[in-house]
């Protein structure tokens, strides 16, 4: 797992790029904790048909959930390994609409599954006396894991954070609703009992593409968040920054405006992974880009 001071980027010439960044909170800082969010990202293929993967956590940090540094990592281990699996195991044989059924079916379970025995192995090797004997809550976090493939994105979200899509044309859609039955700062957690059946899941189509913004919720908690408000005025700034400077820029200076908005704002640690995504081709719009290469100058390539 990274630590929270690193990027990760990761690209695929079909499906488009990521990257993300983590930063200590400035209130962890000042009180000598670590990070406890964790990260991943990453961009493959199987049988030819590539995927992007990211993955997104945070640990609950009080001291009920005294390992829960750990447990994001593991949260965002798990949710890597499950997503990829997945696709190894589904895209090939199912048709789309089946794919998006049988990920709402099994992702949270087996996912919620897997993070149990990353747990369980690590606490086995662990003679740390803590306040929590149950070790499920020792480890406590959140996770948000999506994956890109094909003509499809699938979100997975269990606890608290933001995961939202910003189209070409500038709208923004919030495919993870909101939890409305708790209260405050509570949120659910991979520890939670039952925790396979209070994960959130949705589909998208990948369609005209867009820009997907996964956040832990020491971002948003930033802003004003009535009716999204401030946070997604920010949202449509990064897109509009990648567009007008480079992804090199913004990447550049990603680090620095999230240090300046934890010590003004929420304090808390803070993530973000920032997936651009490519226009979905129907076989008509590959054809067509056939010709236009045909009639490209020699030498010249096109970059994106």
């Amino acid at each position: 797992m990274p630590e929270h001071r690193q990027f990760l980027c990761a690209s695929d010439p079909t499906l488009g790029w990521a990257f993300g960044c983590s930063r200590r909170g400035a209130s962890h800082l000042r009180l000598s904790r670590p990070c406890e969010d964790a990260y991943a990202i990453c961009s493959g293929a199987s049988g030819a048909i590539p995927w992007i993967a990211v993955a997104i956590a945070d640990g609950h940090g009080d001291p009920r959930h005294d390992q829960s540094r750990t447990g994001a990592s593991l949260g965002v281990q798990a949710g890597m390994d499950e997503l990829t699996s997945f696709h190894r195991m589904h895209v090939h044989t199912i048709p789309s609409h089946i794919l998006r059924s049988e990920f709402k079916a099994d992702f949270p379970r087996r996912v919620t599954r897997r993070w149990r025995e990353y747990v369980q192995s690590d606490a086995s090797g662990r003679e740390i006396a803590g306040p929590e004997t149950d070790p499920y809550v020792r480890y406590g976090s959140t996770l948000i894991a999506s994956l890109i493939v094909a003509d499809t994105i699938l979100i997975g979200q269990i606890g608290d954070g933001d995961i939202v899509l910003v189209r070409p044309d500038g709208s923004i859609e919030c495919p993870i609703p909101m939890e409305t039955r708790l209260v405050g700062k509570e949120t659910h957690s991979l520890s939670s009992r039952d925790a396979h059946l209070l994960w959130r899941t949705a589909t998208l189509d990948r369609g005209d593409g867009g820009v997907l913004i996964a956040a832990t919720d020491g971002v948003s908690d930033s802003f004003d968040t009535t009716e999204g408000g401030e946070f997604f005025t920010f949202i449509k700034s990064l897109v509009d920054r990648v567009k007008e400077f480079g992804i090199e820029s913004v990447a550049g200076s990603m680090a620095g405006w999230l240090d300046r908005y934890s010590e003004l704002a929420s304090g808390d640690d803070m993530t973000i992974v920032f997936v651009s995504i490519n226009p979905h081709e129907t076989d008509l719009s590959r054809s067509e880009q056939e010709q236009d290469k045909d009639e490209t100058v020699p030498g010249l390539t096109e970059c994106w």
